[in-house]
């Protein structure tokens, strides 16, 4: 800011006339702060190696495989083999789980079977430490 003192003995109404620099002072500092911050930024970056022709491609990830349990009204099936009681269902089940530990269990279930049936197989299955199924539904359509 300039201020100008009227009164006066020479070289004193000089040094009034010259311009307050804290205002620019202010703002030189708040970019120095600011170019300083920005300056040092650290970009996080990941070292890949991309492979040089099709021979060191990635090979494709192999489709999941699903053991598919199907609730009927009056017969089960499991991987579309019918099974007449729980009983039958209960072994051929723990044998296919034998032969095939790592693939996923899906379940359908027909809309005319009771919620008991339902439940006694999901009750099964959470006795073979089976912890998750996916069960398959299908939208109703209007009637």
């Amino acid at each position: 800011m300039i201020s100008l003192n009227s009164g006066g003995e020479g070289d004193a109404g000089l040094a009034d006339l010259a311009p307050d620099l804290t205002p620019m002072l202010d703002i030189l500092f708040i970019l120095l702060v600011f170019f300083m911050l920005t300056a040092g930024a650290v970009f996080q970056s990941l070292d890949l190696t991309l492979p040089e022709d099709k021979t060191d491609s990635v090979p494709p990830l192999e489709a999941a495989q699903h053991i598919v349990v199907e609730i009927k009204k009056n017969e089960y099936l499991i991987d579309k083999k019918s099974l007449k009681d729980i009983a039958a269902f209960k072994s051929a089940f723990s044998k296919i789980r034998q032969d095939f530990p790592k693939r996923e269990v899906v379940i359908a279930g027909d809309k005319e079977v009771s919620i008991e049936r339902f439940l006694e197989i999901l009750t099964y299955l959470k006795s073979q430490k089976i912890d998750a199924a996916n069960i398959l539904m299908l939208k109703g359509s209007s009637q």
